[in-house]
C-alpha cells in the first residue's frame, strides 16, 4: 500500500466520526431535549404533535461539517506521515 494512502484514508476516517460527534451533540440532543424524535433518514426532528422542528443552527452545522472535515482530515493525515516517516 502506497504511504501517502493510509495517513489520507486515516484522516477522512478520524474526521468522518468527529463530525458524526457533532451531530450528535448538536442537532438530535436539540431534538431530544425539545420532547421530539429525530427520523435519520429524512433528517428531521418530528415532535409529538407532528410538527417538523426546524434547528436554527441546521444550515451553519453544514459549513461546519466541511470546515471540521477538511481541517481534521489534514491535521491526521500529516501527523501520520510524520509519524510513517521516523
Amino acid at each position: 500500500m502506497n504511504r501517502t494512502l493510509l495517513p489520507t484514508i486515516c484522516g477522512v476516517f478520524v474526521s468522518l466520526l468527529l463530525i458524526w460527534t457533532i451531530h450528535t451533540y448538536v442537532l438530535v440532543d436539540s431534538c431530544l431535549d425539545n420532547g421530539g424524535t429525530y427520523d435519520y433518514p429524512k433528517g428531521q426532528c418530528i415532535l409529538v404533535t407532528g410538527d417538523v422542528y426546524q434547528h436554527d443552527l441546521a444550515n451553519i452545522m453544514v459549513l461546519v461539517y466541511v470546515i471540521v472535515g477538511f481541517g481534521i482530515s489534514f491535521i491526521v493525515s500529516n501527523l501520520l506521515r510524520k509519524l510513517l516517516k521516523q
